[in-house]
């Protein structure tokens, strides 16, 4: 009977090699999916490298009806569900009281979904319940409470956009902006109002609001625009006047219906 050959130091040498190089894999793959210091209250990274920033600006000034609760609820799904790991969701309201001080209703950053899980070095349910339980309860709870009982006697959407193009989160240095209008997107407020002068572009290079304009250099914005059973003007008209007040901010700006 033929004896088993020997393996030569090369094979172990080899085995070595390839163990050293499965736990130094292992370690790095650990130290990439580790997470950076956390500010405690917002679960935002402490050296502020925001992968992206999504802003959610809702215009209430008159109250919604179930059915736009309902496809409000549905946007701020999806747009949470998008967002990276890390990534800050910020829900602010105009503020008819203080137009370049809008409310800022909630801003957090999401722990990541379980789209973004590791499934060798993460528990995907735990994932789930963490992002749950920690950021999208609290929002869509947030939110719900305040549609349904909150309103604004006026529409300081040129105040409001200001605040947003000021805000230290939201610069040039950061990744990834997008900005949410969910609106009818009637302008009213003492500086300027579409009620009185209308969605016309002259009238509004005449008022000293229009010297107040963000820079949103790269921001991708959106509208969800809120349905009426009557609009004061025609929505054409609307949605041609904020093309050309977006192209002068320098943000992309399209409408989602």
């Amino acid at each position: 009977m033929a004896r088993p050959r020997e393996r030569g130091p090369w094979f172990w040498r080899g085995a070595i090699g390839v163990m050293m190089f499965s736990v130094i894999g292992l370690f790095s793959v650990a130290a990439f999916n580790s997470a950076p210091a956390l500010d405690e209250e917002s679960a935002c990274r402490m050296d502020r490298k925001d992968p992206a920033h999504t802003i959610i600006l809702i215009d209430q000034s008159d109250p919604f009806s179930e059915n736009d609760l309902a496809w409000v609820d549905e946007l701020i799904d999806n747009e949470a569900r998008t967002l990276p790991r890390f990534g800050r969701l910020s829900v602010i309201l105009p503020n008819s009281a203080t137009p370049f001080d809008p409310t800022t209703l909630y801003t957090q950053c999401s722990p990541g979904s379980v789209e973004d899980a590791n499934p060798i070095l993460q528990n995907p349910r735990m994932i789930e319940d963490t992002w749950r339980e920690q950021f999208y309860l609290p929002l869509t709870n947030t939110v719900g409470e305040t549609l349904n009982t909150t309103s604004q006697p006026s529409s300081p959407l040129f105040e409001a956009l200001y605040a947003v193009g000021d805000r230290a989160d939201f610069q040039s240095n950061r990744q990834n902006r997008r900005l949410v209008i969910v609106s009818d997107l009637m302008q009213h407020s003492d500086g300027f109002s579409f009620y009185r002068a209308g969605a016309d572009l002259a009238a509004y290079s005449d008022a000293s609001l229009s010297q107040q304009v963000p820079q949103m250099d790269g921001v991708n914005v959106v509208a969800r625009i809120v349905p009426r059973q009557q609009y004061d003007l025609p929505i054409g008209e609307v949605k041609a006047f904020w093309r050309a007040y977006f192209d002068k901010t320098g943000a992309s700006f399209g409408s989602t219906n």
